[in-house]
């Protein structure tokens, strides 16, 4: 495994814990509190971490394992979300299934070849999208969102 690839999977399990930590720091209460008008609370934002772990990185990473360039759908992160939130998924629940989600991937990507991250699919507005550009927003996402979480209950 090239130096770059191990340092994206790496990436993935130190950013699950940061984030882990974010949501356990909330005090009671904390997650659901909205820091500004039109900022998200901690619990949305972990709604929408899970939901582009799953429906993004997830769904097409495992995509072009099997596909040869495929041509990814737009994601409605607004409406996923807003469902997400309908349902009233407890912040345990999410983290629980992001955790999984971030484990399973840098599992699978531990054991690809070198030659197939550069495996790539099509975007409609974001154009090309190999296996490590999404690997590697795996972790940048989660920790971006970490420290969403942190702000979002700590003001």
């Amino acid at each position: 495994m090239t130096p770059a690839h191990r340092e994206s999977v790496e990436s993935i399990h130190s950013s699950l814990a940061v984030l882990r930590q974010a949501v356990t720091a909330a005090p009671p209460g904390g997650l659901t509190r909205i820091p500004k008008e039109g900022e998200w609370s901690a619990l949305e934002t972990l709604t929408h971490v899970r939901d582009v772990i799953v429906h993004v990185y997830g769904l097409r990473i495992r995509r072009l394992f099997y596909e040869d360039d495929p041509l990814f759908a737009d994601f409605d992160e607004e409406g996923y979300r807003r469902a997400s939130l309908a349902r009233g998924e407890a912040p345990e629940a999410l983290l629980a299934m992001i955790a999984g989600e971030h484990e399973q991937l840098a599992r699978l990507l531990a054991a690809l070849p070198d030659a197939d991250w550069g495996r790539q699919g099509r975007h409609p507005v974001f154009g090309v999208m190999s296996i490590e550009f999404l690997a590697r927003r795996i972790g940048e996402h989660a920790m971006e969102h970490a420290a969403q979480i942190a702000a979002a209950h700590a003001g």
